[in-house]
């Protein structure tokens, strides 16, 4: 697929990099190996593949670069394996912390992990850590809401009045609060569906991904 737009901006981000903004803004960064200089005004057309992949892109109907199928690959794999380095790195350094948090879990949380690590061996690594913080706010969340009205309550709030209601911490997203309150419900309405409740990441990554041993929601009653 190939878009033309005209520059609009254009910002040094770094040694490397050109930060690009056109005039239907599309942002993107423009690396500086290619040694061409773009220019507010400037005509470029963007060639992109698997939505946002750039294959190449032409400035003033001259040709910058253009990435065969080949060369695209083979910059996705050494993404993937770089990226899986990192993530076994981190949770290498990561271990003893991790272990502390499942040990201070209750038993149906415990079980509720265990599950996952069971159905997916590489849980631990790719998805313990965001598992364990959703799990960790849970709890804070459900020290303060002891019933269903508590709960009624909580939603009606705003998320800044609900974070220091809770105690919750820092670094939630919109997913990450999501999966922790309900995790809360379950637990102080029926515990037995904090073990049964699909993976705190699967709704972005995909059940069999994540490791979910359920393929339909819990329902709530």
């Amino acid at each position: 697929m190939a878009d033309t737009s005209v520059i609009k901006e254009v910002t040094d981000a770094d040694d490397e990099h050109y930060d690009i903004l056109t005039e239907d803004s599309k942002g993107f960064y423009f690396e500086k190996k290619y040694g061409v200089i773009p220019k507010v005004g400037d005509k470029i057309t963007i060639y992109s593949v698997r939505g946002s992949t750039i294959r190449g892109i032409d400035i003033n109907d001259s040709v910058v670069f253009f990435k065969t199928d080949k060369q695209l690959d083979d910059e996705h794999k050494a993404w993937c394996d770089n990226y899986h380095k990192q993530q076994e790195e981190a949770f290498q350094k990561n271990q003893a912390k991790l272990d502390a948090d499942y040990d201070s879990l209750p038993a149906i949380f415990k079980r509720r992990i265990d599950k996952f690590r069971k159905a997916n061996p590489k849980f631990r690594v790719e998805f313990e850590g965001y598992e364990l913080f959703c799990c960790k706010e849970a709890m804070k969340i459900a020290k303060v809401c002891k019933t269903k009205d508590d709960f009624d309550n909580f939603h009606k709030l705003e998320y800044a009045a609900q974070k220091e209601f809770a105690g919750i911490g820092d670094g939630h997203s919109g997913n990450t609060f999501g999966a922790s309150v309900r995790l809360a419900y379950w637990y102080v309405t029926n515990p037995e569906n904090v073990e049964n409740e699909h993976g705190a990441l699967s709704t972005l990554v995909g059940c069999e991904e994540y490791g979910c041993h359920k393929k339909e929601s819990v329902v709530q009653k």
